[in-house]
């Protein structure tokens, strides 16, 4: 078996919506978010106390797999008229076997067998959940990240996955390699398409209800523009990202993937992080 494995990219995408226009859908939001069925505060009543803008990881996989193989089959091929006895293919004969009111021959062949099959998925990088809106967002403006650490800045905090790219290719290797049925392999080649780490920008704005004593996140997707209930703005995260702790596929981890076997593997990852050196 021989399998590829894809660069590892990383890529920011920009905002398609300026500050002004998030921080407006957040206020459009505010009673809503601090409000009940029973209760709702007046837009007055409500005061932004705090923002933050953090990056959040999603995956982008992709890959192929092609088995060439040839398998041994009897086929049971009908007579052509009802008085044919028997058959004489290349030399050997082959003796008819009733088949309802006529005959049908059982002829020995060799299958010459091609299997392709494709996977492509998007995962979010903090809960492992798809990322439906992914094949949409990931051609719109972005740039290639070479150093993960410049994602963080005193403003913006970047999110480590907790789903690494090992989690990710394992599921997607699942989904292309399967078992064919087979006297004779031929050919085995896995090829990994993408392996892509995204990082999209979402706004978390702190609302707080004068009086009650009650506080409401409201985050915005500044790519996709939704809204979201959000949970407590985060601390700056200690310990800078690296690449070997987003991307961790190499030739040692793919044993891994596939246990036992004569397995090739081609490091794109290889060629590409010497040139950048």
């Amino acid at each position: 078996m021989e399998i590829t494995l894809a660069p590892e990219r990383l890529f920011l995408l920009e905002e398609r919506l300026t500050l002004d226009e998030i921080q407006q859908r957040a206020m459009d939001k505010r009673t809503s978010a601090l409000g009940s069925l029973l209760q709702r505060p007046k837009p007055e009543e409500v005061t932004l106390v705090n923002k933050q803008r953090r990056l959040e990881p999603f995956w982008h996989v992709a890959g192929h797999a092609t088995y060439v193989y040839e398998r041994n089959r009897e086929y049971s091929v009908p007579a052509a008229a009802s008085d044919v006895e028997a058959l004489t293919i290349n030399g050997t004969r082959y003796e008819g076997q009733a088949a309802g009111q006529s005959r049908a021959f059982r002829v020995p062949a060799r299958e010459h067998c091609r299997t392709e099959i494709k996977s492509e998925t998007f995962v979010d990088g903090l809960t492992g959940a798809p990322v439906p809106e992914g094949p949409q967002i990931i051609n719109g403006p972005r740039s290639e990240i070479a150093d993960p650490a410049s994602l963080a800045t005193d403003d913006t905090i970047a999110m480590p996955p907790e789903n690494r790219a090992s989690y990710v290719v394992r599921a997607l290797m699942g989904e292309i390699m399967k078992p064919v049925q087979a006297d004779t392999v031929l050919e085995e080649l896995v090829v990994l398409e993408a392996t892509d780490l995204f990082y999209r920008p979402i706004w978390a704005f702190e609302f707080t209800w004068a009086g009650k004593g009650k506080q409401a996140i409201v985050e915005i997707d500044s790519i996709t523009g939704q809204t979201r209930a959000g949970k407590a703005l985060l601390g700056q995260i200690k310990g800078a990202l690296s690449r070997d702790l987003l991307f961790d596929v190499g030739a040692d981890t793919v044993g891994l993937f596939v246990p036992g076997g004569s397995i090739a593997v081609k490091l794109a990852k290889a060629a590409i992080d010497k040139n950048k050196k």
